[in-house]
């Protein structure tokens, strides 16, 4: 009976040591998620749970999570509850997989700054079907970063959406440089972000 313990000790302990081992590359992995993700520490348990999950469907749709930590220091700097912070990241987060899929299925691969700037674009108005529109005025390669902002900064200026992008497509058209897109937005409203984040 002895050797028959010991024989299921030997057998088990690579078992148990191996299931130890992935339990902590797992919570590891989970403490780096969260150190790159910035979930606020005051946070209830719950309000973390649905942040994590909001990161980790940027991360599996490849969506950049910058816009949605800016999102969380801006809800948590104006002293929003968790509940607001933790919807308004997960907005961002859909925007963000929207303003993709929308200029993809135009025919343009976007970078980060253009998924955030697509997504920003969103959130104030601008649909899918009118992203799209945006990129097939611009020419092959164009970076379209400039573009998504000029027409969302219109658009906070007052100017109706159709308005504004039909404004920055004609830019596009005349294959105008940023700058000149740039030069639709009124004085004294703000910089326009050439090539930059937000």
């Amino acid at each position: 009976m002895r050797a028959t313990i010991t024989l299921a000790a030997l057998l088990l302990a690579p078992v148990a040591l191996a299931a130890q081992g992935s339990a902590a590359a797992h919570a590891d992995a989970q403490a780096s998620a969260n150190a790159r993700a910035q979930i606020p520490s005051s946070f209830s348990a719950s309000s973390r749970t649905r942040l994590e999950a909001t990161y980790a469907r940027a991360r599996a749709h490849g969506v950049p999570e910058e816009a949605i930590e800016h999102r969380v220091d801006e809800g948590q700097a104006k002293g929003a509850s968790d509940a607001q912070v933790v919807a308004a990241a997960a907005r961002v987060e859909t925007n963000e997989e929207a303003a993709r899929e929308a200029m993809e299925k135009a025919g343009h691969r976007p970078n980060d700054r253009e998924v955030e700037a697509g997504a920003y674009a969103m959130e104030r108005g601008v649909t899918r079907a009118q992203i799209g529109t945006l990129v097939k005025h611009a020419p092959p390669g164009r970076s379209l970063d400039v573009a998504l902002d000029v027409l969302t900064r219109l658009n906070e200026q007052g100017v109706p959406v159709a308005t504004a992008l039909a404004r920055v497509q004609s830019r596009l058209d005349a294959h105008a440089s940023d700058a000149a897109i740039g030069s639709l937005v009124a004085k004294g409203s703000g910089v326009v972000r050439v090539g930059g984040g937000h």
